[in-house]
């Protein structure tokens, strides 16, 4: 008879029925599990499910989610930099066509009345170049440099009787994936020259070291500017380590000096800031020294560098840059600045009187608030002022206002003593003959004098050269408003132009009188006749005009109407290398456009790539995963049937 054995285990029907009850849960937490990833296609759809593959997973997704990002970026610039080209493209087609009807009006066919017809053309062509300047792209003006995306306002305008830009000089740009960012547009003064800058001071304002003068707007007295660092204070004998790493003004190292020489003997002297730098005293019986740590420059560059035993010692000149926040008392020298700036864009004058200014800031406001399409800015070098003007196809002339000297002390006068006659009537400069005199002045009382202004390059040395040649005719040489003498000459108090002044007494007129086939007189605007009269001002012929596009295209309309051959041969050239200007432009487009096709080739074949590896890591094997969900099917309905059985047991079954 059968029977149960000694070693025979012996299990509850409670423990058979958690063992049951366990095992079809993990069965069936492994189905529901492979249907996940069925249902997704991923292996690895929590951190919990592969731990050790779970970073790289969260990495890759990171790089791809940029990439779709980055790839978006490559799509606008090249929708962008694409639009770009053909507008250059587009923009050159018609300058082409300008110089083809500039060249077909010089000579034989040509007249007044075909000529007029032309201007017309001309006067169309400037219109569609317009408009061409203002095309955006998906919100984007192609032209309008960094000026807000999605802002639909045209950045070229028909102003003061010209044209002008009110976008920037810097251009939009955007990661795309390069390392650094790629400018995706051009702006006004890339694509068409938009701006003038030949108003650019020479003068060096020279600010003032003040308390409140940041360090970082400091050349320092090796040129060098602040270098950050700790300097050692010796107060006699005693060192004091002093960290000027975070300073920020001029103040903070002077306050951390003095507290350091107060910390040891505050009778024993201290550090003061001048007007130019700092000057280091010591009591008298003291010794006290400012040093470099090891091969700090610190000290240095500040002018700190410095001993004093019982006397004091100056540093050197900080020489502080000029900014936007430089105080106006802060300016070094005289500068009348009540007097202010007169200003004449195109046909209207205006005056910038910086009377009420306490900063540059104020000045510059000043000047952008008389809406003449002028903006006044600090140098490169932080010395001085520019004065930009983004109104082409008018004429800018800066000069002094009711006797003032404004202009002159700031460096912006248009017709100034330093002023190049190369500039004058539009770069054309000044047409003199070589070994020959080029006009002769004549006076009421018969005097005269002849000049030659052979090889003269300013209005400086043209003013010399008339009173050099005043002087050897015997006559007493002034300046204008100078009374007792023959003749004044000089520049004009008010405004701009050359002044001759007459101070004889006699029946022949006040005149000056071109020689031969010289035009220097005319081309110095000083070919005039007074007649009883004992002053002549001369013209302005060196105003400052923007050389873009659109003033040259102006300048061939304008002489095609006047029927000026001269105009419409000058006027040609300069738009031909308009045309050339825009062909520069679109290379560099061209290469930019080509760095984001090469980058999107790229970009494709690694987002291939980093998808691959992401695929390898989380994604699921779909046959596999029937299989097993196959098996655990099976798995789960044997576990079932076996378990039913066993429910159904008692003592009785085992009992044979």
């Amino acid at each position: 008879m059968s029977s149960i054995g000694p070693l025979g285990s012996r299990t509850t029907l409670l423990m058979g029925s958690n063992n049951l009850l366990s095992s079809i849960r993990r069965t069936q937490a492994e189905m529901l599990k492979a249907q996940e990833q069925l249902s997704t296609g991923k292996m690895v759809n929590r951190p919990s499910d592969s731990p050790s593959s779970t970073s790289a997973i969260l990495l890759l997704q990171k790089i791809l989610l940029a990439r779709e990002q980055t790839d978006r970026n490559l799509e606008n610039a090249s929708g962008l930099l694409d639009n770009v080209d053909q507008a250059l493209s587009d923009a050159s087609d018609l300058t082409i066509q300008a110089t083809t009807v500039a060249s077909s009006q010089v000579g034989v066919g040509s007249s007044a009345e075909t000529r007029k017809n032309q201007a017309g053309v001309i006067d169309a062509q400037i219109q569609a170049l317009i408009d061409i300047a203002n095309r955006q792209y998906q919100g984007v003006s192609l032209f309008g440099g960094s000026t807000n995306p999605g802002d639909s306002k045209p950045v070229f305008v028909a102003a003061l009787g010209g044209v002008r830009y009110i976008g920037t000089n810097a251009n939009l740009s955007a990661d795309v994936g390069l390392g650094s960012p790629l400018e995706v547009n051009s702006n006004g003064a890339d694509a068409f020259n938009a701006f003038s800058s030949r108003v650019q001071s020479t003068i060096d304002l020279n600010p003032q070291a003040a308390p409140d003068t940041r360090l970082a707007d400091i050349n320092g007295v090796t040129g060098e500017g602040f270098t950050a660092g700790s300097v050692k204070v010796t107060i006699d004998g005693t060192i004091v380590v002093v960290d000027l790493a975070n300073a920020e003004t001029l103040d903070d190292v002077t306050t951390r000096i003095n507290n350091a020489i107060n910390g040891v003997d505050g009778s024993a002297g201290s550090l003061t800031l001048s007007s130019t730098g700092y000057s280091l005293t010591a009591a008298a019986g003291h010794a006290i020294r400012i040093e470099e740590i090891g091969t700090g420059v610190t000290a240095t560059g500040l002018g700190l560098a410095l001993t004093a035993n019982g006397s004091t010692v100056a540093g050197g000149d900080l020489d502080p840059k000029l900014t936007s926040a430089t105080s106006i008392a802060a300016l070094g020298g005289t500068l009348d600045l009540t007097s202010g700036l007169k200003i004449t864009q195109g046909l209207t004058t205006k005056i910038a009187s910086f009377g009420s200014a306490t900063t540059i800031q104020d000045m510059m406001n000043t000047v952008s608030g008389l809406n003449l399409g002028l903006r006044l800015e600090v140098n490169a070098k932080g010395t001085g002022l520019n004065l930009i003007s983004d109104v082409s196809g008018v004429e800018l002339s800066i000069g002094e206002n009711g006797g003032g000297t404004t202009a002159t002390d700031l460096g912006l006068r248009t017709f100034g003593l330093d002023t190049e006659l190369s500039t004058f009537r539009g770069g054309l400069g000044v047409a003199n003959q070589s070994g020959e005199d080029d006009f002769q002045v004549r006076l009421h009382n018969g005097s005269n004098f002849s000049v030659n202004i052979d090889g003269l390059t300013t209005v400086r040395q043209v003013i010399t050269a008339i009173q050099t040649a005043a002087t050897t005719a015997g006559l007493n040489v002034g300046d204008p408003g100078q009374a007792g003498t023959d003749f004044n000459i000089g520049l004009a108090s008010d405004g701009n132009g050359f002044v001759l002044e007459d101070g004889t007494a006699g029946g022949n007129d006040f005149r000056v009188m071109q020689l031969k086939e010289s035009l220097a007189a005319d081309n110095l605007g000083i070919y005039k006749n007074a007649g009883s009269a004992g002053s002549i001002r001369g013209d302005d012929n060196a105003k400052v005009r923007v050389e873009s596009v659109f003033t040259h295209l102006m300048q061939l309309r304008d002489a095609l109407v006047n029927n000026d051959s001269s105009g419409i041969t000058l006027a040609g050239s300069k738009v031909e290398g308009d045309t050339q200007a825009l062909v520069k432009a679109r290379a560099d487009v061209g290469v930019r456009s080509q760095r984001v096709t090469q980058q999107q080739s790229r970009s494709g074949s690694l987002k291939i790539a980093e998808s691959s590896l992401l695929s390898n890591l989380q994604d699921a094997d779909v046959t596999q995963v029937i299989t097993n969900f196959t098996q655990l099917q099976t798995q789960l309905q044997a576990t079932l049937q076996i378990g039913a059985q066993n429910m159904q047991r008692s003592l009785l079954d085992y009992l044979t």
